[in-house]
């Protein structure tokens, strides 16, 4: 069993950004301004696919091990920045072993689910959905 922690490694991008100390500097600067902030960290996110990259990365030296299973776990350190359905949708066709995504929300019908219970329902979802 593998696991792969989206807080780890989102924490380990924000980290290695080359303009991270300008935000914290920035942050200090206007600690209440949340949309500026969830901004910047959304955009160092996002670039190049960073998150998306490392999931694959993951991945590939599993495929065609035997008994292989991978755990993503932490998906609520995505809010407010990124929803797993995108990154899940890139994947398509990447997942050569079982993957189970530790999902925080609700399930709202047979393929709908609402991250964390308050994000609109999305339908686009393809895997299997297991609990409620």
């Amino acid at each position: 069993m593998y696991t792969f922690s989206i807080a780890e490694h989102i924490w380990s991008l924000l980290k290695e950004d080359p303009l991270w100390s300008l935000c914290v500097m920035e942050d200090k600067s206007a600690p209440m301004d949340w949309a500026r902030t969830n901004k910047a960290l959304a955009d160092i996110l996002a670039a190049d696919n960073a998150l998306l990259k490392r999931l694959e990365n993951e991945l590939a030296p599993l495929e065609g091990k035997q008994n292989a299973l991978l755990l993503v776990t932490d998906l609520e350190a995505l809010h407010p920045f990124l929803r797993i359905g995108a990154i899940e949708s890139q994947l398509q066709g990447k997942f050569h072993v079982p993957t189970v995504f530790l999902y925080p929300g609700v399930r709202t019908g047979k393929t709908r689910l609402k991250f964390l219970g308050f994000y609109p329902e999305d339908g686009n979802y393809r895997s299997v959905h297991v609990g409620g």
